[in-house]
């Protein structure tokens, strides 16, 4: 399996990817998007992995600030999401000249992933959002309040300074305070969820510690295409890593779709 890493100028940035398989302009191709607090590193083999089963091309990208993707210096605005998909993402795919994608996201990279379908119809194919955090609510705040907890007096911060080094407080910081900012509280993506067109597919998992019900109705009350849902008994927030079977079928079957669209 042909597998390398680029760095993709993206404005100032210079973004970190990992490319699996051999990319072809009108083929599809699987674009992962990670968690507020991952890198290329955090995805365990999953990009191998999920090429291998699907026998598509794979991208995964590190966001500014993440792994060895620069580092942040500031408090995230609310709309850091919807600047990514509307900016960062279509700069990256014309960089590769991509025009046919599935989006595989997960948690802040799931949520981004449903902002690109609105703002890329032509270019998304499909999305597979993973634990996508839609609301600020109290239940998604208690969580990132516990990370702050464990990041403060316990080994979080440890364990992510293996991933992003120096930038590691920068990074965390940025998202949570974000999180727990007025500012965020008017964030909405309503209007983005309802011009989705590509079929969508949602895996939750049941014992997230940042909650779904609120989200999920959030997603079945706004999207208007076809919706495939899964929320997965014993699993957290990481279906990637603790369901990964799951979320490869789920995948699997956005591609076959695709497929059987293009015959």
């Amino acid at each position: 399996m042909q597998t390398q890493e680029r760095v993709l100028e993206i404005g100032s940035a210079q973004l970190r990817t990992l490319i699996v398989g051999e990319l072809v302009a009108d083929k599809p191709c699987i674009i992962l998007l990670h968690g507020g607090l991952d890198c290329l590193e955090t995805w365990k083999g999953f990009p191998e992995e999920l090429s291998k089963e699907t026998d598509l091309p794979v991208v995964a990208y590190e966001r500014f600030g993440h792994g060895g993707s620069g580092q942040l210096t500031e408090i995230r605005r609310p709309d850091y999401r919807h600047v990514e998909a509307e900016s960062v993402l279509p700069a990256i795919l014309e960089k590769l000249g991509l025009k046919k994608v599935i989006l595989v996201g997960h948690s802040d990279g799931a949520a981004i992933s449903l902002l690109a379908a609105a703002f890329l119809p032509k270019t998304v194919q499909g999305v597979c959002a993973m634990a996508p955090p839609l609301i600020p609510s109290t239940i998604v705040r208690e969580g990132i309040r516990g990370a702050v907890e464990q990041f403060e007096n316990g080994r979080l911060a440890e364990k992510l300074r293996r991933f992003h080094g120096k930038g590691t407080e920068g990074l965390f910081y940025g998202w949570a305070k974000a999180w727990l900012s007025e500012a965020f509280d008017d964030w909405s993506c309503e209007e983005e969820l309802r011009k989705i067109e590509s079929p969508v597919h949602l895996v939750f998992g049941k014992e997230d510690e940042y909650g779904f019900h609120e989200s999920l109705v959030l997603l079945v009350e706004n999207l208007n295409t076809a919706l495939d849902i899964q929320v997965l008994k014993g699993i957290g927030h990481m279906p990637q890593h603790h369901a990964r079977g799951e979320v490869i079928a789920s995948v699997k079957r956005l591609a076959q779709r695709e497929f059987l669209l293009e015959s």
